[in-house]
């Protein structure tokens, strides 16, 4: 029996490459531009509320959603079916079917949003700039790099050589009392913030600004995961620098401060300076920026 090795999709979804979707039509535009239809390879999904999968179509809509430009402005519209519940005891008697690259209610397509978020946290670019490079609004664009900051990646998957550490006050010292033992105790106002100085990606955010906390993240990564290690950028800190001696060693720290500005390279004022016979050497390495400090070689 001979089978086919190629695509089994037409020519028209193997260009247009939208995952899960196939095309069914394609018109042009009076004023320029593509209108594409497309529909989902699969008819049956499980209710929302039930679970149940239902293949019994109640009626079918069309979605005009946004998408990747392909060689100039396209207009996709999205075939979807109103399934009714196969449940007689669920309360939800109909549902429209989502997939992972049309998510219920989105105005855009999935892998449009991952174009908008590479090019704005990979390659630096500005979001009005990339909003208006990907044809989109720019509060589409804001929206999406807002909800990919609050998501951490997986740390371990991660290849990261660079590594920066700093300790941010995020509110006031507040109390609270302790519904176990009636006790009053601290809320911790400070914590500290890792993050790849490459990109500025954040990988993790502890309590506190003390040594156990940075070193316990740091001991939480595999030993191939720290040996990749070649730079840590700091403040002048004890605690970090403690921290990452004992987990990172050996590695180069640059000692930095993030309100300088970048490529200064300033002297700090001792505060004994204008006492006779007190004057102090002070590094200018404690105030410079940190790409300054892994571009020169500054490392302590």
């Amino acid at each position: 029996m001979i089978e086919p090795t190629c695509s089994q999709r037409d020519a028209a979804s193997v260009i247009f490459n939208l995952p899960d979707y196939h095309v069914i039509d394609v018109i042009d535009l009076p004023l320029g531009g593509r209108r594409v239809i497309v529909q989902a390879d699969t008819l049956g999904e499980g209710c929302p509320d039930c679970g149940v999968v239902s293949e019994r179509v109640h009626a079918w809509c069309r979605q005009r959603v946004k998408d990747l430009p392909h060689a100039g402005g396209v207009e996709v519209v999205v075939v979807k079916p109103r399934l009714v519940c196969a449940e007689r005891a669920c309360p939800r008697r109909t549902f429209t079917q989502t997939t992972s690259e049309v998510p219920l209610r989105a105005r855009c397509t999935s892998r449009l949003r991952r174009g908008l978020l590479e090019a704005v946290i990979d390659h630096g670019r500005p979001v009005a700039g990339v909003a208006a490079g990907f044809g989109g609004a720019w509060w589409t664009a804001q929206k999406t790099v807002n909800a990919a900051v609050v998501v951490l990646p997986d740390v371990d998957d991660l290849h990261v050589r660079h590594l920066g550490i700093d300790e941010h006050r995020y509110r006031r010292v507040r109390w609270f009392r302790d519904p176990d033992t009636s006790a009053w105790r601290r809320v911790e106002p400070w914590m500290t913030t890792l993050v790849n100085t490459a990109s500025g990606q954040v990988l993790g955010v502890v309590d506190g600004r003390n040594s156990a906390a940075v070193e316990g993240w740091l001991n939480a990564r595999s030993q191939a995961w720290r040996d990749r290690i070649a730079v840590v950028a700091i403040d002048p800190s004890a605690a970090f620098k403690k921290a990452i001696t004992a987990s990172l060693e050996p590695v180069r720290i640059a000692f930095c401060e993030g309100g300088t500005r970048a490529g200064t390279v300033t002297r700090r004022r001792d505060p004994r300076v204008d006492r006779p016979g007190k004057r102090r050497q002070v590094s200018p390495l404690r105030l410079c920026h940190w790409p300054d400090c892994v571009a020169h070689g500054f490392a302590h």
